[in-house]
């Protein structure tokens, strides 16, 4: 290690130094700190509000997209291997598939198990489609973001403290030395006080030049911030309409897995839920339910808008209702749905 080197090693823990002290002496209230103009300190909050709500918002979506992180020490240690990386509507779908076939896909039961599996496991690849669209439209951008711009502003704003603290502990030692200059009796021997106050201010010159440039590199980046923030829009938008689509994939498949199994028996068909006096279903129809239905009673079933059932058109048990049939059989108000392919 040559001379210059050693130097060098020597004047940066100086800085390091005088910059620790002056901070002490800073939070001790023994020095004075330079102050921002509050212009810059409204730039200073803004980031701050942006690069911690960022963060918190990548948090709690990371968690939402992956919500079984243990999922990938049970894929290296206890699932199948072929089955890697499916999400957990994916097994649910597999499990039933399977023991659907084992009862056999002629009976009823094994018949709606697989059925029901199918549904699951098209539930759960939405789900891994979903995750990925997620990730590419608002995760990906957003911590690119925080590791581009506005890492590139929290490391200038850093390097700006330090010159602060430079400009400060240099203001401090000219203080000192002006104050020493009109007590200390005149010395020979090494460098006179007019020669120390000329060194003290000229390094407080360069300190506050230095200080200066970098304030307004640090402020030009700061005033780029809010800049940013139509593209997080997009990125939110993008989010939004990827969940919805989402979503409506998922309503789509379970609507037409309820339209299916409406067909299939249930204990309810050999348990009279209805009067005994209720007919058994006769011609079968499709209809949307167009208003949901609370039960009153114990006879009524419970209806979501939308849902596409069966009822028996020919069940026409007074003036208000049908018999209809999702899974089990009850009284549907005719008020309440709409037949679907009348002639």
């Amino acid at each position: 290690m040559d001379m210059e080197n050693v130097k060098q090693i020597f004047r940066d823990a100086g800085t390091a130094i005088s910059r620790a002290v002056q901070f002490t002496e800073e939070k001790l209230g023994k020095a004075e700190k330079t102050e921002q103009d509050p212009n810059f300190e409204q730039l200073v909050t803004f980031c701050d509000n942006t690069k911690q709500n960022t963060e918190t918002i990548l948090k709690n979506m990371e968690f939402i997209l992956n919500s079984n992180p243990g999922m990938r020490v049970e894929n290296l240690f206890f699932l199948d291997k072929k089955k890697s990386g499916l999400s957990s509507s994916e097994y649910l779908g597999i499990a039933m598939t399977e023991a659907g076939n084992d009862f056999g896909p002629d009976t009823a039961y094994g018949s709606a198990l697989i059925k029901v599996g199918n549904i699951q496991q098209t539930l759960g690849l939405n789900q891994r489609e979903f995750i990925k669209s997620a990730n590419d439209c608002f995760v990906n951008p957003m911590n690119k973001y925080l590791e581009t711009d506005m890492k590139t502003v929290v490391k200038e704003r850093s390097l700006l403290e330090k010159r602060r603290l430079d400009l400060d502990a240099c203001k401090t030692r000219v203080r000192k030395t002006r104050m020493l200059a009109t007590t200390k009796v005149k010395d020979d021997s090494g460098p006179t006080m007019e020669e120390l106050i000329d060194k003290a201010e000229h390094d407080l010159k360069v300190a506050q030049e230095e200080y200066d440039r970098q304030a307004e590199i640090t402020k030009l980046l700061m005033e780029g911030v809010p800049s940013a923030h139509p593209q997080h829009l997009q990125h939110l938008l993008d989010f939004v309409d990827t969940q919805a689509a989402f979503y409506l994939k998922c309503h789509e498949s379970l609507m037409s897995l309820q339209s299916d199994l409406s067909g299939f028996p249930s204990d309810q068909d050999n348990i009279a839920t209805l009067s005994p006096d209720t007919p058994a279903l006769g011609r079968i129809q499709q209809a949307k339910v167009i208003t949901s239905q609370e039960p009153r009673d114990a006879h009524d079933l419970r209806l979501s808008a939308g849902e596409i059932i069966s009822i028996d058109v020919n069940s026409d048990i007074g003036s208000n209702y049908f018999i209809g049939k999702k899974i089990q059989k009850g009284k549907v108000y005719k008020s309440n749905v709409r037949l679907l392919n009348q002639g």
